[in-house]
């Protein structure tokens, strides 16, 4: 039977972890946005179902979708669903090119990080002065 033992040059664990003093690398803001923007995608799934249901059910339902699409609510769930459309295809490309070991090193990681968040800022930009 092994026992491990702890020795003096071990640090203690911390008893509990202050999300807020973590210096997350540009990589794992990309991993956390990745995956919070698939799951905004999901959830506006029904909204957006909704909505074309609506505008096909005939003059008058467009009409209610319309008025519904016209409020400034609606234009900032479409830019934040926007953000997370672009923001979730450039980084899964980033993750397809890294399954295929491209840009696995951490100086290549770290510039594909970059690229995914300057090309989402380049998209975006006009997306958001055409809904706004």
């Amino acid at each position: 039977m092994l026992i491990y033992m702890r020795t003096s040059s071990q640090r203690a664990r911390p008893k509990y972890l202050d999300l807020l003093r973590i210096k997350l690398p540009i990589t794992g803001i990309v991993s956390i946005a990745h995956r919070a923007s698939g799951v905004l995608l999901v959830l506006s799934i029904p909204v957006w179902l909704y909505l074309l249901e609506l505008s096909l059910s005939g003059p008058q339902e467009f009409q209610n979708a319309a008025e519904i699409t016209n409020g400034l609510f609606f234009t900032l769930l479409a830019i934040v669903c926007f953000w997370a459309l672009v923001h979730h295809f450039l980084a899964g490309i980033r993750y397809l090119l890294i399954d295929l070991d491209i840009g696995v090193d951490k100086e290549a990681a770290l510039e594909g990080a970059k690229w995914v968040f300057l090309i989402e800022g380049a998209i975006m930009i006009p997306i958001i002065g055409w809904l706004l």
